[in-house]
């Protein structure tokens, strides 16, 4: 079924394929998270997990039921008993007893009635199922987040690596210039250095680029659950979500609430399990009532053919009650240290909402100072955009300087890297503050 589905949305993916390579898949960042749910092992084991403990809790119920026992046995006497008979008149008398041969068969039933501790470890492992499916659901809510986090590092490596090519090629085309007015005798010796030095300064730029979009593909493809060398094109860029950043409004921290993070919902069903632990303790000491029965066929014989032998059956029901004498005392100490487990888990749970409370205001903070960031870098590119093509006219008719130029275009790469450095900030904090909040 996993297959298929991957299957299925690479079917999906190869829509715009027209202009991608035949071998290479079209992934979005929706298609990478339903493929990472399906294919991600972490994925399978929560779940496997969730399936063991589940016929564990019934494995604990089915000792609520009867329980049937049948046996059989035989027994051969090698030497038979012997009593001492003192009769008046006739003196002492030996006798033989028994029989040479002893056959039984028997049915035994046992059935609890009043069992506290059983019934307390029943719901202890329900709770202990409701802690897995919480768990399963923090993997995803991770896995999801892990997600996010890595496709927006691809998309911000791509831009990156488009900024820096086109700076490489504008760097190549001016230091052409410099050295055609050199050759003309326009500009001096020592700008034609300073302009080839700015091109191979350039390229370890370039190639540190190129890496950084590698590295951050294959980061991606290991959440995703596929082979690092899987030929797949992550689609999307980071002007996409200028729309969302425009439109973005701060929520109010106090109308923000904790209830769904997954942290403090493990650490809820923690202090109910110990809860339910000291419970069971106490249950313990509890007297338990269970019903008993037996039913019996036996034979007894000599040497004789069996089927000769007669049969007697033998039954017997009854109840049992087991009351605990003694061991108040130490129940009474396991429960006073479940009872000190329990207070420091809610002063775990104290001091984790706290930080859980810090990591919501630092992200909120982060994604305030993203947007402002992003109106800032926005007006900023688009005047040193305006900046670099008169820069690069007034050099072309000998209005500016080398100098002049080269600060225009660093200018304009910078104004361009930090637009996209604030549209990843405020994905990344985005996607930070909806994991705090258990938001799938």
């Amino acid at each position: 079924m996993r297959k298929l589905t991957l299957f299925t949305l690479c079917l999906i993916a190869l829509s715009g394929f027209a202009q991608t390579k035949p071998d290479s898949l079209r992934i979005t960042l929706q298609q990478a998270i339903e493929i990472a749910l399906n294919e991600s092992p972490n994925m399978r084991i929560a779940d496997r997990t969730i399936e063991t403990k589940k016929y564990y809790r019934k494995e604990q119920i089915v000792g609520l039921f009867p329980n049937v026992t049948g046996a059989a046995s035989y027994q051969r006497t090698l030497q038979k008993q012997k009593m001492v008979i003192d009769i008046p008149g006739l003196g002492t008398q030996e006798m033989q007893v028994g029989t040479s041969n002893n056959m039984v068969l028997s049915a035994n039933l046992s059935m609890p009635i009043i069992v506290p501790a059983l019934w307390n470890t029943i719901k202890l492992t329900s709770m202990d199922i409701e802690l897995a499916v919480e768990q399963a659901r923090a993997s995803k809510i991770s896995l999801i987040n892990n997600i996010k986090k890595a496709y927006y590092a691809v998309l911000i490596a791509q831009e990156s690596y488009k900024v820096l090519l086109d700076n490489y090629k504008n760097v190549e085309g001016n230091a052409k210039l410099v050295t055609d007015k050199y050759n003309q005798g326009l500009v001096s010796e020592f700008a034609k250095l300073r302009a080839d030095v700015q091109v191979q300064n350039a390229k370890p730029n370039l190639n540190m680029a190129i890496n950084a979009v590698e590295l951050s593909q294959k980061a991606l493809k290991i959440y995703i659950g596929v082979d690092i060398y899987e030929p797949l094109i992550f689609v999307g860029e980071l002007k996409d979500f200028e729309a969302e950043m425009e439109a973005a409004k701060l929520p109010e921290k106090n109308a923000l609430s904790l209830e769904n993070n997954t942290d403090l919902k493990q650490v809820d069903m923690a202090i109910q399990q110990l809860e339910r632990s000291r419970k069971i303790v106490i249950s313990g000491a509890c007297p338990m009532l269970a019903l008993s029965g037996s039913y019996q066929y036996m034979t007894m014989g000599n040497d004789i053919p069996f089927n000769q032998f007669n049969w007697f059956p033998y039954s017997v029901i009854g109840v049992s009650l087991q009351v605990p004498i003694v061991s108040w005392a130490s129940t009474t100490y396991r429960s006073k240290q479940i009872r000190y487990n329990i207070q420091n888990m809610n002063d775990t749970r104290l001091n984790l909402e706290r930080l859980l409370w810090l990591s919501v205001t630092t992200n909120l903070n982060n994604i305030d100072k993203a947007i402002a960031d992003f109106e800032s870098s926005s007006e900023s590119m688009k005047m040193a955009t305006r900046a670099y093509s008169i820069a690069q006219k007034q050099f072309e008719v000998g209005m500016a300087t080398w100098l002049d130029l080269s600060d225009a275009e660093l200018a304009f790469v910078r104004s361009q890297l930090l637009y996209y450095q604030s549209i990843y900030d405020y994905l990344v904090a985005q996607a930070e503050l909806e994991y705090v909040l258990g938001k799938n």
